[in-house]
């Protein structure tokens, strides 16, 4: 041995084993463990035993398939104990192997390295380990599908809808935006309508970002800056001359421009004049992703619009509504509940520090929701951005310092309330926000999975978010995961990424490839929810759902969008995706009344007419765009 290490106790009558590592000058790779054998008056004594050595000691492996490993040095012959990220025999996360060594690799990569160990049935003390990267198989393009077309019905299809939200008109011919003459905004306001934006735009954004399509990149980023021009007023515009039965519930300079809501109080004479925050922070993803796109171009190769837009658009977005919503004075979080502090980023450290949970029945006032979901993600694309070109100057020190504050803080609240567990099937999910909700009114008869509307309240406790309002989750993920270098966050790393995604397909999934259905929530449970909304009776377990009634009680339209995102990360996803294509090319009669039950939608059957795509598998071709040939 060339090296000697000792070990210390701490404390009197305590054995404890430390491992070092002793290197040889002719045999780098051989490990030297020092175990404590015994320790009194402060002093330990300790002896060394050459280590096993596994071969190969570092290899990658593809999923699915096989590699041998042997092991040799002291104690070998005596027999081995071979196990896999410390399970004897592994599993079907990490991977199996046999008694002989042989390692099979999982049917899709966990998304972090993986260690296999041999350890002597003698000597519990000898054991030696190997590396092993597992490498999902490259990707496949979607079938059936093409860029063009895609493309093509995004423009027939929700360009259109797009239109009408916003009372600005494209003219393809001169590649400009202009108002839609007496075009009116609603009565409360343009604030709400915007919440759908991000839902009709989103095709177009993945596939811009996708493609680097300068030409789709250009129409998007004028838009952007059409609605900053035409539909946004200021907060001292929104606040001047108001009537007596007004509430003013905005902060922020009176120059602050965002998009106004006129919010009447229900059985009441009062408005209150505020930032619809979740419909502004929702909308303004698409114009968050698109930025760190542009960014990321080469700076030769970015055409002068678009380099227009990321310095245009880049202050109104960080100063007057990022900075303004997170940081502003006024209390719209988490019910405006006395015990969580204010700002929203205050909420965040503070609920993630402590773990606080309010008494029934305003638990879910401690809850995490989709619109903070949105803010985080948001600030996040920008920090991507800025760090991908600093001299656009899109940020500076101070703006920079707040978003990464921001940024982090949201992200460890919703680490908090992430946790890995085990699918019946043996795969590795990630359960997001369990029982946050448990006492929200939309889950109080989420216990009911019959398919009569219940009356009597039977919530379902712990459960995740419902399918529809979860297409936020791998939006946000990807978000996040990109931007970490940036944020300086490490959540969520890769295997967190794999974990969401098998949420999706082993539980949320029902598991027909062939007629994809969905149950009403992500972690796979199928009972009521949200009976009683003004708008609807409930929405039913999807096998009672009827999506061509009117209005529609399926949540068929949620559960298939923001999914095909991560589709890099996880071939089963992937597959998923590709099924839920292939459904729009079923012919079959006997598989009719399926897809008009689950798939129906406003535009009409879910299914591709002279190559025009129907609404809902836009918004699945959008997602998987990096895919689409």
């Amino acid at each position: 041995m060339s090296e000697l290490a000792r070990s210390v106790c701490c404390g009197r009558g305590e054995g404890r084993g430390l491992g070092t590592l002793g290197r040889s000058p002719k045999a780098k790779t051989i490990a030297v463990t020092i175990q404590v054998l015994a320790c009194w008056a402060g002093m330990a004594y300790a002896q060394s035993t050459s280590s096993i050595r596994i071969t190969p000691a570092k290899v990658s492996v593809t999923a699915g398939h096989q590699q041998a490993f042997s092991a040799a040095g002291s104690h070998t012959a005596a027999g081995l104990s071979w196990a896999v990220q410390g399970v004897v025999g592994g599993n079907s996360i990490w991977g199996t192997i046999s008694t002989a060594g042989n390692y099979t690799a999982p049917a899709i990569s966990p998304g972090t390295t993986v260690t296999v160990s041999a350890t002597s049935t003698s000597n519990s003390n000898l054991s030696g380990q190997a590396t092993v990267t597992v490498v999902n198989p490259p990707i496949p393009n979607l079938t059936g599908v093409t860029y063009a077309d895609e493309l093509a019905s995004w423009e027939t299809v929700l360009l259109p809808l797009v239109q009408n939200l916003s009372g600005l008109l494209w003219n393809a011919s001169s590649g400009t935006w202009s108002p839609i003459p007496n075009w009116a905004p609603p009565s409360q306001g343009i604030g709400p309508q915007i919440y759908y934006l991000e839902m009709y735009l989103r095709p177009a954004t993945r596939m811009a970002i996708a493609r680097q399509d300068t030409t789709l990149m250009d129409e998007l980023a004028g838009f952007h800056l059409a609605m900053l021009q035409w539909r946004t007023t200021t907060v001292g515009q929104m606040i001047q001359n108001l009537g007596s039965n007004a509430v003013v519930f905005i902060s922020g300079p009176s120059s602050a421009r965002t998009f106004a809501w006129y919010n009447p109080y229900s059985n009441s004479t009062l408005v209150e004049v505020q930032d619809d925050v979740q419909a502004n922070a929702q909308y303004l993803s698409q114009a968050a992703q698109l930025l760190r796109a542009i960014a990321k171009m080469p700076a030769a190769q970015r055409p002068a619009p678009l380099t227009e837009f990321a310095q245009g658009f880049s202050g109104f977005l960080v100063s007057e509504q990022l900075l303004r919503l997170m940081y502003g004075s006024t209390p719209w979080s988490h019910y405006q509940n006395a015990n969580i502090p204010q700002p929203v980023v205050s909420a965040w450290q503070f609920l993630a520090q402590t773990g606080y949970e309010p008494p029934d029945p305003i638990k879910y006032q401690a809850a995490m929701s989709d619109t903070e979901l949105w803010l985080v993600a948001d600030s996040a694309e920008v920090l991507g951005a800025d760090a991908a070109a600093p001299q656009l100057g899109i940020l500076n020190s101070t703006t920079r310092s707040r978003l990464q504050q921001a940024v982090q803080a949201g992200v460890s609240l919703l680490q908090a309330r992430s946790h890995h567990t085990t699918a019946p099937d043996g795969s590795d999910v990630l359960s997001l926000f369990a029982g946050d909700y448990d006492d929200y009114p939309s889950l109080a008869y989420s216990g009911d999975t019959g398919q009569a509307l219940p009356t009597t309240p039977n919530p379902k406790t712990g459960l995740s978010w419902d399918i529809s309002h979860s297409y936020r989750f791998p939006i946000v993920f990807r978000s996040l995961y990109e931007t970490q270098s940036a944020t300086g966050t490490n959540f969520p790393a890769l295997n967190d990424v794999v974990a969401l995604a098998n949420t999706y397909v082993h539980l949320a999934f029902t598991g027909n490839s062939k007629l994809p259905a969905f149950s009403n929530f992500v972690d796979g449970w199928n009972g009521w929810f949200d009976v009683g909304d003004s708008s609807i009776a409930g929405y039913p377990p999807e096998q009672y759902c009827d999506a061509t009634q009117s209005p529609i009680n399926c949540l068929t339209a949620g559960a298939i969008q923001g999914w095909g995102q991560l589709s890099f990360a996880n071939p089963s996803l992937a597959t998923l995706m590709q099924d839920l294509i292939n459904l729009a090319f079923d012919t079959s009669a006997a598989d009719q009344p399926f897809m008009n039950q689950h798939y129906y939608y406003d535009d009409g059957p879910y299914v591709v007419s002279e190559n025009l795509y129907p609404w809902l598998m836009i918004w699945v071709a959008g997602d998987n765009a990096e895919r689409l040939p």
